[in-house]
C-alpha cells in the first residue's frame, strides 16, 4: 500500500547528494525520459536548484554545498498511476553537517522533526572511494621489504573514524530518542556507479563486498530498516576526464544510470517510488 510521506536524505561529504538533486530536478522538469514520478511543486530556493542543475547539464562538476550555504529544499512529487504524493526533503545538503553530527552528537531540531512520520530515508554512499578502515594485518600483506611499525601512536580524532562506522552511527541515532523508533524504508544510493567495472555486480553485492559492516548492520536491524540498494551515476561518467565530450553529446537525462531490481535505466525517481511503497 502507498501513502503520502516525507522522505529524508542522509550522506557524508562527497557522497553524491547534490549531484543527485541536480540531475533529479532536470529529469522531472525536462520530460526527456519516462519517470515513475512527476513534479508537483518545489519548496525552497529555485535559484540554487537551477544553478546546480545548469552545471550538471554542462557536464561540469556540481559544487558541493558548504555548511554556510545550506538551504532547505523540498520537492513534492506524485505517482500519476495512483495519485499518491511524497515530499523529498533535503534539510542538510552539506555532508559536513552529518559528519559533525557523528563528532559532536548533536543535530538541529528541524532534522529530528523531519523523522517524526513514517517516511523513508535515502542513504548516500559513493562507489568512487578510497580504501577505508585498513587494519594492521591488511597493511602487512601489502608491504614488502620493509619492517611494519606497530608501536606508532596517533592521536584519535573523529576524522579518522572509518566511513561505514560513521554511516552506522547516523542510522543508530534514528533508533534512539528523541527520534521516533519505527521501521523505515531505507534506499541505499551507491553513487558514481559508473566506476564499478563488473556489469553483473548488483548494488547490494557491492555493498556486501565494500562495506560489509554496514551491510551486516542493515540485515541485523530489519525491525528498524527495510533496505534496498541502488547503483546510480547521476552524471553517467567522469566529467573531469576525456569522457566529458562523449557525455556532452548525449541527451542530458539519458546520461543517468540507475541500477536495481525495480529501476528503469535512467529513472532517478525509482528509489523514491520504492520508499513510497508500504508493505
Amino acid at each position: 500500500m502507498t501513502c503520502d510521506a516525507y522522505h529524508a536524505i542522509i550522506g557524508l561529504p562527497g557522497s553524491g547528494k547534490t549531484t543527485f538533486l541536480a540531475a533529479l530536478w532536470h529529469l522531472i522538469n525536462a520530460g526527456e525520459v519516462s519517470t515513475q514520478l512527476v513534479l508537483d511543486r518545489l519548496e525552497g530556493d529555485h535559484r540554487h536548484l537551477n544553478a546546480i542543475s545548469d552545471a550538471w547539464q554542462r557536464c561540469e562538476e556540481v559544487p558541493r554545498t558548504s555548511i554556510a550555504a545550506e538551504t532547505d529544499i523540498s520537492i513534492w512529487i506524485h505517482e500519476p498511476e495512483t495519485g499518491h504524493r511524497a515530499k523529498l526533503a533535503f534539510p542538510d545538503l552539506s555532508g559536513e553537517s552529518f559528519a559533525n553530527q557523528v563528532a559532536i552528537r548533536s543535530c538541529k531540531k528541524a532534522y529530528i522533526d523531519g523523522f517524526g512520520g513514517d517516511g523513508g530515508v535515502m542513504l548516500f554512499i559513493t562507489a568512487d572511494r578510497s580504501t577505508d578502515g585498513i587494519t594492521l594485518l591488511d597493511m602487512a600483506s601489502m608491504i614488502t621489504g620493509e619492517e611494519l611499525e606497530t608501536n606508532a601512536l596517533v592521536e584519535w580524532t573523529p576524522a579518522i573514524v572509518p566511513q561505514q562506522v560513521k554511516l552506522i552511527e547516523l542510522l543508530q541515532f534514528l533508533q534512539s530518542p528523541p527520534f521516533r523508533r519505527v521501521q523505515r524504508r531505507l534506499a541505499v544510493i551507491v553513487s558514481a556507479w559508473d566506476v564499478v567495472n563488473e556489469p553483473q555486480l548488483s548494488p547490494e553485492a557491492w555493498l556486501l563486498r565494500e562495506l560489509p559492516m554496514l551491510h551486516q548492520f542493515l540485515q541485523s536491524n530489519h525491525s528498524s530498516f527495510d533496505f534496498q540498494a541502488y547503483g546510480i551515476s547521476a552524471q553517467g561518467g567522469n566529467v573531469k576526464s576525456e569522457d566529458r565530450d562523449w557525455l556532452l553529446r548525449k541527451t542530458p537525462s539519458e546520461r543517468v544510470i540507475c541500477v536495481s531490481n525495480d529501476a528503469n535505466n535512467h529513472d532517478l525517481t525509482a528509489p523514491i517510488r520504492w520508499l513510497m511503497m508500504r508493505s
